[in-house]
């Protein structure tokens, strides 16, 4: 089978295996040992709290992005059309999942995009992708975007059956697709397994526009390209916890790089855990897996209405006027 006529079917794979059971990360994201502060006297009312934020020249309602999840098949279809209606109606940020697929077919532009157009919209690329010079510009022109999220999978591409391990010009390849897009914001991030500070500082010099450092604690794609194919399975196995937990992630990338924008993702379940995010220094929390269950059961608009109802209370009550506002003097040791 040729690797195209393979792609689809791999999605597809992807999309069901991700929502199951014995695909996460053995240890949390690290957000269960921070507690955020309670103030017992807020010192404003609920409603006088602020969430909205302002990234990369357009307003959110909140900070928060539904995560790159999926695309290329008719249940990606279903499902992102559910989350760019939930991000539409309740203003936050949507990141699209690999654009892949559509590079090859432009026939399946409607799996990826529907009427509903959030205030945000990042197009996403694998690294890899980018050896073809114009796939960056003509990912982000197909599906009309904002900008362009680039993501960094090594451990899925070497666990993968059909993987593409190369990672030699990775770095050259993210600059060159900065320059070209300018200035149009390009955003890297990991899927899943966490940024060391060091290619924090990396991409910063390359002149991204922010890190996604999607870190360890959510879904595991080794352990995912394990139940896709038993012969990757042994290999993933040893990868159920690799990498760099969220909390981490965010703090490291905020130490190396102080005026990058840092957005936190991976093993973020609520707005709790988000509300802890910006308090570590992140511009953005991102969710993923509960929003395509929800997706799934046709309920993302509510679960993201939850999600955004939980940040607000945990800004009120931990004292901060503001999503903004929040900072390490708002946490404490659990």
């Amino acid at each position: 089978m040729t690797e195209l006529a393979s792609l689809p079917g791999r999605k597809a794979d992807h999309l069901r295996i991700a929502a199951q059971p014995g695909v996460l990360h053995t240890r949390g994201a690290g957000l269960d040992a921070l507690r955020l502060r309670h103030r017992a006297l807020p010192g404003r009312d609920l409603a006088d709290v602020s969430l909205a934020t302002t990234l990369f020249g357009q307003t959110l309602a909140a900070p928060l992005f539904v995560s790159a999840m999926t695309g290329g098949t008719p249940e990606a279809g279903r499902v992102n059309m559910r989350l760019a209606e939930a991000a539409a109606e309740h203003g936050i940020g949507l990141t699209l999942g690999s654009g892949r697929a559509l590079l090859q077919d432009a026939g399946l532009l409607g799996t990826y995009r529907s009427a509903a157009r959030p205030p945000l919209l990042l197009a996403n690329l694998g690294s890899s992708q980018l050896q073809d010079r114009d796939a960056a510009r003509r990912i982000v022109d197909l599906l009309d975007a904002d900008g362009l999220s680039i993501h960094l999978n090594p451990i899925q591409e070497a666990v993968q059956p059909e993987g593409e391990p190369v990672s030699a010009r990775a770095l050259d390849d993210i600059a060159r697709a900065v320059a070209d897009l300018h200035p149009l914001p390009v955003v890297v991030k990991e899927v899943g397994f966490g940024m060391d500070p060091e290619d924090v500082a990396l991409l910063a010099a390359a002149g991204v526009a922010a890190v996604d450092v999607a870190g360890a604690g959510g879904t595991n794609w080794a352990l995912v390209e394990g139940q896709r194919d038993p012969g990757a399975q042994a290999v993933a196995a040893a990868f159920a916890d690799w990498g760099v937990p969220t909390a981490d992630a965010v703090r490291g990338a905020v130490a190396a790089a102080p005026a990058l924008p840092v957005i936190a993702s991976g093993g973020v379940r609520d707005g709790v855990e988000a509300a802890k995010c910006l308090a570590l220094g992140a511009v953005a929390a991102g969710l993923a897996r509960q929003l395509l269950l929800a997706a799934q059961e046709d309920r993302a608009a509510a679960a993201v209405a939850t999600v955004i109802e939980q940040l607000r209370i945990a800004v009120w009550a931990a004292g901060a006027p503001s999503a903004a506002a929040l900072a390490p003097d708002h946490l404490q040791a659990s």
